[in-house]
């Protein structure tokens, strides 16, 4: 018999950056949008999901040090000693549905603590769960917004490089196989959608003994531009075609988008609307936006908001229908 896949069913988090209060949100399968002005701290939840399943390159997490992990204090919230991210993995929506429940504790001595269902683990064991429950891809499941054009910017060697590099794929030659066999198909298919009347093409170039990843787009109108050629907007898309055509090939049931529409105008919104709802039919999204095309979406919307003293709090949780979206006005 059949499983259904998992699904991020709740996440609770702690101390962690700018929440002082512990703080919950619960998600549907689908796509959930967590909304709010500039600053408010959405970005964050999305660092807390990543830290609970083990990340601790401080970069990836937006710090520069481990202090920045911790609420620094306000005049009514002291200063946390301890932080913690639990996430609750459903399988399916029934009410007796299996569910496991893991996460992650640090004190500011900087002691870690690991643990699935009631189960304390190290670092190792806890890694180890994690691969079994299919998770062992979730910490690159993740766009952020500053990075959504990075890997077209590269030459096409360095770009191979870092192909190789996300995709953990051992030789020159099984990559170059698993970006024609598998990557380029389905890049096709969501540029298609993405840009209706285009073309996209990802060709394995090979010379000097090295081997490179060439992007190239036909726009409407016949015009043929490689990838540092196109337009901002242009860029986000083709960018945004490639990197979750990469994504589908990992082993994880969610991806993490922080605000990675670009400004497009009402026809291509409905083309990201599109792609979205298909890659929504086998991966979780969990989304930061902005946009009321992508709230339309949304089988569930947080709303993030800041206290006077800067800490951040979710305003409110509600699943999506069409009479709360004639009343929302966007954050």
């Amino acid at each position: 018999m059949e499983t259904a896949p998992l699904y991020l069913e709740t996440v609770s988090i702690e101390g962690f950056k700018s929440f002082s209060e512990k703080t919950e949100m619960g998600f549907e399968p689908g796509i959930g949008v967590i909304i709010g002005n500039n600053g408010v701290g959405k970005s964050n939840i999305l660092d807390a999901i990543v830290w609970a399943l083990g990340e601790d390159d401080l970069n990836r997490l937006r710090c520069r040090s481990r202090s920045e992990l911790f609420f620094s204090g306000s005049k009514n919230y002291p200063p946390a000693s301890r932080i913690s991210a639990t996430l609750t993995f459903k399988e399916g929506k029934g009410e007796k549905a299996p569910a496991v429940k893991l996460g992650r504790e640090m004190t500011t001595e900087g002691e870690n603590s690991f643990w699935v269902g009631n189960q304390v683990l190290d670092r190792d064991g806890f890694q180890k769960q994690l691969v079994q429950f299919g998770f062992s891809h979730s910490l690159r499941s993740i766009i952020r917004q500053e990075q959504i054009n990075d890997m077209l910017m590269l030459d096409p060697r360095r770009r191979f490089q870092w192909i190789g590099d996300l995709l953990n794929v051992d030789g020159k030659k099984g990559l170059a196989e698993r970006l024609e066999n598998e990557v380029r198909p389905l890049f096709h298919r969501y540029l298609d959608i993405l840009i209706p009347d285009g073309e996209g093409k990802l060709q394995v170039m090979k010379g000097n003994g090295q081997k490179g990843v060439e992007v190239e787009v036909t726009l409407p109108g016949n015009r043929n531009r490689k990838a540092h050629q196109l337009s901002g907007g242009e860029k986000s898309v083709t960018s945004l075609a490639l990197k979750l055509a990469v994504f589908a090939q990992f082993e994880t049931p969610f991806y993490l988008l922080d605000e990675v529409e670009p400004s497009l105008d009402y026809t291509n919104h409905k083309s990201m609307q599109a792609l979205l709802k298909q890659v929504a039919l086998t991966r979780q999204l969990i989304m930061i936006t902005h946009l009321r095309s992508t709230v339309e979406l949304a089988n569930t919307v947080h709303g993030v908001r800041t206290r006077w003293d800067g800490s951040s709090f979710m305003k409110f949780y509600f699943v999506m229908d069409e009479r709360l979206l004639r009343l929302y006005k966007c954050c």
